[in-house]
């Protein structure tokens, strides 16, 4: 009978991946980067929800919407967010998806995407595919030679190895995950810290302290999920690039001046009138936007564009396999 250690201890754990990550010569990585928008269209956790759960204040949730995201959490939770979120621990680390999503979940995971990231604390994706995942979560839990055991603050190098028929795919929750409220990143302060790795690793931690400037023969050893979010081809679903997520932005600005052989952004978002000026500062930051010709959606009409989303995907991934699209120049 096998003996697993106890939820407190996985993240303490030395876990290492047996093979490492790597990112081959010959193409650039193929990764998805998934929001929680597909949570929310069969009523899962919203921000606003969130808010109200961590709220200690006379004030509604309505009143501090002309406050950034990250000082939203920090206001409403009198600067205690880090205990609002033990408090919520057990609430946020349950293992019920929706069959919806669970269909549109495996339609993606079938996709041959090298890594996935995801701004989620919650655990959707992984119970997708083991309805059992948080009875042992330290299955999957691995991290990179660049940490000597799994984090227990940025989670820059820690990972779940998702077991597909294809091999093994790291998933990243960039922003910290439930189960261990410490690595989450909510409120300005731990936006900021994390902005602060995302530097330091990029510019004294990368591998061989910077990036190939032409393709070699044997690729390179993936230490971070910044390695995949710079060098790779993104493919964003669900996630609305608020001009609050600051560390993504910075990352999208950063991504855009690597001079080494990059990929591009790709941001699957129903086009609002109310968001012009976000898209045009995307596009600046060369990312292709990609509407399917939805806008303003109200209501049945976000399921219709998921569902059309993850087929464009489908199409688009099948149209580039075997194939290198010509790289897109660094600053």
């Amino acid at each position: 009978m096998v003996s697993y250690p106890t939820k407190e201890a996985a993240m303490t754990e030395p876990t290492a991946h047996p093979r490492g990550l790597h990112i081959p010569a010959h193409r650039r990585p193929r990764v998805l980067l998934l929001g929680n928008g597909l949570n929310r269209v069969y009523g899962g956790a919203s921000w606003a929800g969130l808010l109200e759960k961590i709220n200690r204040t006379p004030y509604t949730t309505e009143q501090v919407k002309a406050l950034p995201f990250p000082l939203q959490a920090v206001l409403l939770s009198r600067d205690h967010v880090d205990v609002s979120l033990q408090d919520l621990q057990q609430e946020l680390t349950q293992c019920q998806v929706h069959p919806w999503l669970a269909e549109q979940l495996h339609r993606l995971l079938a996709l041959p995407f090298d890594c996935i990231l995801t701004p989620n604390f919650t655990y959707e994706i992984q119970c997708a595919l083991f309805p059992d995942f948080l009875d042992h979560p330290q299955r999957f839990l691995r991290h990179t030679p660049a940490v000597p055991r799994a984090e227990q603050h940025f989670m820059l190098h820690t990972y779940y190895a998702l077991p597909l028929e294809r091999g093994e795919v790291p998933l990243f929750h960039v922003h910290g995950e439930a189960r261990c409220p410490d690595t989450v990143i909510l409120g300005h302060y731990y936006y900021g810290n994390l902005l602060f790795c995302c530097d330091e690793y990029l510019t004294h931690r990368a591998p061989e302290l910077r990036y190939p400037l032409w393709p070699g023969s044997d690729g390179l050893e993936a230490l971070s999920w910044l390695d995949y979010f710079i060098l790779g081809d993104v493919y964003s679903l669900g996630f609305g690039f608020d001009t609050s997520e600051m560390d993504l932005w910075w990352l999208l600005c950063r991504k855009k001046r690597e001079r080494a052989p990059h990929g591009g952004l790709w941001l699957y978002e129903p086009a609002r009138r109310s968001a012009e000026t976000k898209q045009a500062l995307l596009e600046a930051y060369q990312t292709h936007c990609i509407s399917l010709g939805f806008q303003d959606p109200r209501g049945e009409d976000y399921k219709a564009f998921y569902e059309a989303a993850v087929k464009d995907l489908t199409r688009r991934l099948k149209d580039e396999a075997g194939q290198e699209p010509a790289v897109p120049g660094g600053a």
